[in-house]
């Protein structure tokens, strides 16, 4: 019907008219869906923007304590994007804690961190044990398969406890496909092992191995356990790239951040402190230049009160303070003309 319908207008219209019209159609065909395309990939570059935001965020404000050492960066934003999206994928039973193995640094070093994600503290740190064929000091090799008394790569879930072989003792689940997917049915659990401590170490230049479980010491595992039991994410970490490449968990962006995503900004000038010096605040014509790009017919609809508050420049308690933004100023929009008007409000940093 419709390739009739062009063929007669073929005939009415001239070559040249008929051309042209042919191009209008394609045109209004090809581009909403260009534009449309071209506005996902541009929301897509934003959330992926703000969630590496948030990340560095989480980790800058992260509280590690005295004798502690840091977790790297690349170990902690692996560990946190896959917590993330494990969390929005109805994974986690209990998002409060976060536990990251980096399996890179020497098994004489403590390498596991229990993270208060809320709180936004280190709970527990402390040594961890690799498998027997993962290597001896270090962790090389990593493998899913039964009987390989290897380690495996990726995210867990942590199960119920119980008391076994070795004690008590807290149950896996691997949720990172190929990599870890076996991991209950090898029996891959944490449990205390008096292999797993210094005295260990410095007698033998390591501490002992498992059969491919992150065994801890005997004075701390019950209370790890106990802590991040029942549904937790335990991530055991390292920079091999055929994981790091091919992790569902680390390669997906998350299309939902918590809402502390959206007021990172303004913890941020909450650890703004006294000082001499105030910031000055916009005056209302600046303010009102700010919302130049609305039309000036939308623009008679809406009346703008300028409410300042005024931010004292930082005493720096750390250097990431300095970057921060500093929020000098809020306004207020009231829509006029509905008898319940609405507001909104806009934040200037």
């Amino acid at each position: 019907m419709r390739c009739s319908m062009f063929f007669a207008l073929g005939i009415l219209m001239t070559k040249r008219t008929y051309i042209l019209f042919l191009l209008l159609v394609l045109l209004s065909a090809v581009t909403p869906h260009s534009v449309f395309a071209k506005k996902i990939s541009e929301t897509e570059e934003v959330n992926a923007v703000k969630t590496e935001r948030y990340v560095r965020y989480v980790y800058d404000h992260m509280k590690f304590g005295k004798n502690i050492r840091k977790i790297s960066y690349e170990a902690f934003r692996s560990g946190f994007l896959g917590y993330l999206n494990l969390l929005e994928s109805g994974k986690l039973n209990n998002d409060a804690y976060l536990t990251i193995c980096d399996f890179t640094l020497s098994s004489n070093q403590k390498r596991m961190w229990v993270f208060d994600v809320k709180a936004k503290k280190v709970l527990f740190h402390t040594l961890v044990a690799h498998g027997q064929g993962t290597g001896e000091e270090y962790a090389v090799q990593f493998s899913n398969t039964p009987e390989s008394h290897q380690s495996s790569l990726g995210f867990y879930t942590t199960g119920e406890t119980y008391e076994g072989g070795n004690g008590y003792s807290l149950k896996l689940n691997g949720v990172d496909g190929i990599f870890n997917s076996n991991a209950y049915e090898r029996a891959i659990v944490i449990h205390a092992a008096d292999y797993v401590s210094e005295e260990f170490a410095r007698c033998n230049q390591r501490i002992g191995r498992s059969h491919g479980c992150p065994a801890l010491p005997v004075d701390i595992a019950p209370k790890v356990i106990d802590q991040i039991k029942n549904g937790t994410c335990l991530f055991i970490y390292h920079s091999s790239k055929n994981y790091l490449t091919a992790s569902q968990w680390i390669n997906r962006r998350p299309q939902q951040l918590p809402q502390e995503a959206e007021l990172m900004d303004l913890q941020s000038a909450s650890k703004i402190t006294k000082s001499n010096k105030p910031i000055k605040t916009p005056a209302k014509a600046e303010v009102e230049d700010e919302l130049a790009s609305v039309s000036l017919a939308d623009r008679k609809n809406y009346k703008v009160d300028v409410q300042t508050i005024t931010i004292k420049r930082p005493v720096v308690e750390d250097q990431n303070i300095q970057n921060s933004k500093i929020i000098s100023s809020i306004i207020v929009i009231n829509e006029n003309e509905r008898k319940g008007f609405s507001q909104d409000t806009v934040i200037l940093k």
